[in-house]
Order: C-alpha cells, then structure tokens, then sequence
C-alpha cells in the first residue's frame, strides 16, 4: 500500500505547482539545494556522445546525446555556435526538501527537418548542472556529394513546417532511494505539438494508465512526477508522444535501492 505521507508529499507538490503564489513556500526556500540534497557525489558524464552523420541534402536527421548525472541536468543544443533549442532540469522534484540519489541517464534528440548548406555544419549538445562542471559532446553533419537535382532542395520548403512528434529529452533510467520523489522528463518537439501520455508497465507487459493513480502525476510540461513507497523495488514506465502525423513512444526505468 502506498505510504499516507508520500501521498500527502504528492499533493503538496500538485498545490505548489498549481496554486502559486497561494501556497506558503517558506518551507521549500530554506531548503537545501539541490546540490546539499544529494546523499553522494554529484556526477555528470557523458552516456553517449553524438555521432557524425553524412546524409543526402533534403533528407531529415536525428542527432541523439545522452548523459549519466545526478542530478537531472540542463541540455542545451547548438549549430554553429548559435544556441537553438534547450531543455530545463526537472525541477519538481527538488521542491520537496528530501535527500536523494538522483542518478540518471537521460538522453536528448536534435531534429534537422531538412538538410542543407543551411543546417549541415558542426553541433554540439551540452549538459551543465549547478553541482559540476558542464559536459559537451559534438558532432559533424554533412551533405553526400550528389547533384541537387538528384537528392532534393529545401527552397521549397515553408514554414511552419509539419513534423511528425520527437521525444526531445527523456529520462531512460533512474536510481533513487526508497520512498523518494522521482521526475522523469518526457519533453516533445513536433508541429502541430504532440500531446504525451503516461502509462505503468506491468510485470506482465500490459500498460496501464497513471492517471488517477495517487501515487504518479503528469506534470504540464509532459514530465512524469513519482511519489516512491518503502516496498517497491523497480518500476517501469512508457512515455507516449501524439500529434496527426504520427506517435512514438519511450521507456523508463527506477530502481529504488539504499545508497
């Protein structure tokens, strides 16, 4: 049976995050950062680094980092120096002033709707946290040497351009302590924008829904917010992203274990 009070935490951090101003957050200030949280050593390293990729001009690519860290950390992508697209830390879970583990791979995918002398070039993903230094992986995209005729232009292409939904940051595995608040990130691009959907992973394979579920709540920004009881070992979780031209879907796992 879930703990009353890990569900009395899920509702605070549902009217923290709901409610505003309206809820006394003295408590939440004065606690420790989310640096002093954590019961070992910050990490942050990379899982998988980006690879070069050489495609035909017009074709769609996607660049995928990932990177082990606790905390969850902030990523950040750039092309050509230029910043162009981001990816907050999940900040929820440290509203609750607990000790934490918060070792996670989390992984982060770059689409490049169309390439061309435009979007090839060098790319780098980021990842920096307050608790170490930031870590960067980099990659080089470029064009097959082929007529334009041949492989395609994207003059012709105008925005904003349809896209099929991308789970642009996710948090594919997690260890935490027994009873601790866990968020998984399940951040989408796509165009019209996907709609995410939550489900739990029975043993036997099945999936059923969190919603309802006092334990588990979805957080606005697709995010999945887990409140942890003192008996269960291991959970599994998938992450489904919609829009009209198409849906994917990613797994989770958290383990929960004494550190």
């Amino acid at each position: 049976m879930p703990s009353p009070l890990n569900h009395i935490k899920l509702v605070l951090v549902i009217s923290i995050i709901y409610l505003g101003s309206h809820v006394d957050t003295t408590k939440i200030n004065d606690a420790p950062s989310v640096c002093d949280g954590l019961i070992e050593p910050s990490v942050l390293s990379i899982d998988k680094p980006l690879e070069n990729i050489n495609a035909n001009r017009g074709e769609s690519v996607i660049l995928r980092c990932a990177f082990y860290a606790s905390p969850q950390p902030t990523i950040v992508w750039y092309h050509r120096g230029k910043r162009i697209d981001s990816h907050p830390a999940a900040h929820f879970e440290t509203l609750l002033s607990a000790t934490n583990l918060g070792q996670s791979v989390v992984e982060s995918a770059l689409r490049i709707d169309c390439l061309d002398e435009r979007t090839a070039g060098e790319y780098f993903c980021e990842a920096s946290s307050p608790c170490t230094q930031p870590v960067v992986t980099s990659s080089i995209v470029s064009i097959n040497k082929a007529p334009k005729s041949i492989t395609g232009t994207c003059k012709s292409i105008r925005q904003p351009l349809e896209s099929p939904p991308l789970i642009s940051d996710f948090t594919l595995s997690r260890i935490e302590l027994p009873g601790g608040v866990t968020q998984l990130a399940c951040r989408t691009r796509g165009n019209p924008a996907p709609k995410t959907k939550w489900f739990k992973i029975e043993e036997d394979e099945s999936l059923s829904s969190i919603e309802g579920q006092r334990n588990y709540m979805h957080l606005p920004n697709g995010d999945l917010l887990i409140v942890g009881d003192e008996e269960t070992i291991s959970e599994s979780f998938r992450c489904v992203a919609e829009n009209s031209l198409g849906t994917v879907s990613q797994d989770a796992s958290v383990i929960y274990m004494l550190a």
